[in-house]
């Protein structure tokens, strides 16, 4: 995680970034090359001839995009790694693949594991007898209510279920 200090309109605001293809501390002199490169090929900007607020307005959009992985190339994030990885190419030596590779099929294979059924654990389902039972004691509490209304002597146990183990006589 870095973080780059900058006076932009009276205040003084800190961008927090991390970088993508290294953990090292980054700041705007470390990531000037990748900036500077982005400026020239993506904004068409001559880097010498912006004044310095124009730059560091550059410079947060640049880190905005840095932040969202959004620079459309590899080489804005990390330079010293692409420049490395293009000359092995060019001198036909093997490439290790990059650590920042994205699996589609790893990602679906997790996708589809989350969303398989789980085993069912039988003791968190009530059986078909233990359900009309149930049943049967709310059918008698909507009866014993309908009687309290009618000013009717209700039983006790109407509307209770009980378990047979303290209450057995």
């Amino acid at each position: 995680m870095g973080e780059i200090w900058y006076h932009f309109r009276s205040r003084v605001c800190i961008i927090f970034f991390s970088c993508k293809l290294s953990s090292t501390y980054a700041s705007i002199f470390s990531k000037t090359s990748e900036f500077q490169t982005w400026l020239v090929e993506e904004r068409k900007i001559n880097p010498e001839t912006i004044s310095k607020d124009q730059n560091k307005k550059e410079f947060a959009r640049f880190i905005e995009d840095f932040n969202t992985a959004t620079l459309p190339h590899e080489k804005y994030y990390n330079m010293e790694a692409y420049e490395k990885r293009m000359s092995a190419l060019r001198s036909g030596e093997f490439l290790p693949p990059t650590d920042d590779y994205y699996d589609p099929s790893a990602d679906m294979k997790a996708l589809s594991n989350a969303h398989k059924k789980k085993g069912t654990d039988s003791s968190m389902y009530l059986s078909k007898e233990h359900l009309m039972e149930l049943r049967k004691v709310q059918n008698e509490r909507a009866e014993a209510g309908k009687m309290k209304l009618l000013g009717m002597d209700i039983k006790q146990n109407l509307g209770v279920r009980m378990d047979g183990t303290v209450f057995d006589d």
